[in-house]
């Protein structure tokens, strides 16, 4: 019955948190009525809220592809119809849609040339000036901790639900040490001070490379999410290229963040932000068991995936941590925790 509100029948894609609809040269956007820790789109009121939210967010980052919001609406023939007269039932982002196959993730999976130097300069220059743009945020240290603490948590609290077929012994493991680096790690205090208004979900399929950068789907729900030190950001474009099997493209991605920024981002901090977004990203898989999503191994395989990933870069951690003695050497042996 939605079908037909559109100018054309429309190809359907679902996400976590939306139903995006693309016919012709366009891309709507209608928000599931969801509500998450970080976001409460049960109302009609707060749905439409987050649509102006998105197309007002999106434009520096993505000029040119956020269009306007239009309404869907019940005509008096009980049909729905968008941006026609009637009771509006919801509300849709409109978008100029982007080229098939112009997705960095379509692209690292479908075996096609990974970006090249002078894409990946381009896009981090794009990404760089974004963040030099945007309100600062600069935070006390101890904020800075609470804030990736409170996310830490929440992995927590969805890893270790007893109905989950997960290693719960090990999960508890990691994300409690995780828990004490962030309370004790000496590193993390001069990073509170890089914290900006940035993106918060970089992915790769969140980003065009070519012909010109442009990256979509800033988080508009809650700014806290939003709230990053852009290396932070980063780190979670560099674990999901990992995850996709090409790690050099999210190593490539750093390396060249660090020179546009001129950023002496440590080596263990960027390891310890890897690990952190990896255990975000086990957790946001897992949660996929909950939506009624029938394909279960598909989802326990993400996890597995990024809890290894985690992993990895906990040893990481510890290897570039002690070696530059910015980490208590006490906390050594518990470098060895497996998750592979």
């Amino acid at each position: 019955m939605l079908r037909q509100a559109f100018p054309a029948p429309p190809d359907a894609i679902e996400t976590h948190m939306s139903w995006v609809f693309l016919t012709g040269d366009r891309a709507y956007k209608l928000k599931k009525p969801v509500t998450t820790p970080f976001l409460d789109h049960s109302t009609l009121a707060a749905r439409r809220l987050d649509c102006h939210a998105e197309l007002r967010l999106n434009q520096r980052l993505a000029p040119g592809v956020y269009l306007r919001t239009v309404p869907l609406t019940v005509g008096s023939d009980g049909n729905l119809a968008l941006d026609q007269p009637g009771r509006t039932v919801d509300w849709l982002v409109v978008m100029r849609r982007l080229p098939d196959g112009s997705l960095l993730q379509w692209q690292l999976t479908h075996d096609v040339r990974t970006p090249s130097a002078r894409e990946i300069e381009q896009l981090i220059a794009h990404l760089v000036s974004f963040y030099r743009s945007s309100a600062g945020e600069p935070m006390s240290p101890d904020r800075y901790r609470n804030h990736l603490l409170g996310v830490l948590r929440l992995d927590r609290a969805e890893l270790l639900r007893p109905e989950r077929a997960l290693d719960g012994e090990e999960i508890a493991d990691l994300v409690t040490y995780l828990e004490e680096l962030l309370i004790g790690a000496p590193v993390l205090g001069p990073r509170s001070a890089h914290v900006v208004d940035g993106h918060g979900d970089l992915r790769p399929e969140h980003i065009v490379v070519r012909p010109e950068p442009l990256v979509i789907d800033r988080i508009t729900a809650d700014r806290r999410l939003r709230l990053v030190d852009p290396a932070y950001d980063l780190a979670l474009l560099a674990v999901e290229c990992e995850h996709l099997g090409v790690p050099s493209v999210g190593d490539d991605m750093l390396a060249a963040y660090r020179t546009e920024a001129d950023d002496a981002l440590p080596p263990s901090v960027d390891a310890l932000y890897r690990c952190l977004r990896a255990t975000t990203r086990a957790r946001l898989s897992l949660a996929h068991l909950g939506d009624g999503d029938r394909d279960a191994a598909k989802w326990l395989d993400r996890t597995d995936s990024y809890l290894a990933i985690a992993g990895r870069h906990l040893r990481r951690y510890h290897e570039e941590a002690v070696a530059g003695s910015d980490v208590d050497r006490s906390g050594a042996d518990r470098s060895a925790i497996e998750l592979e």
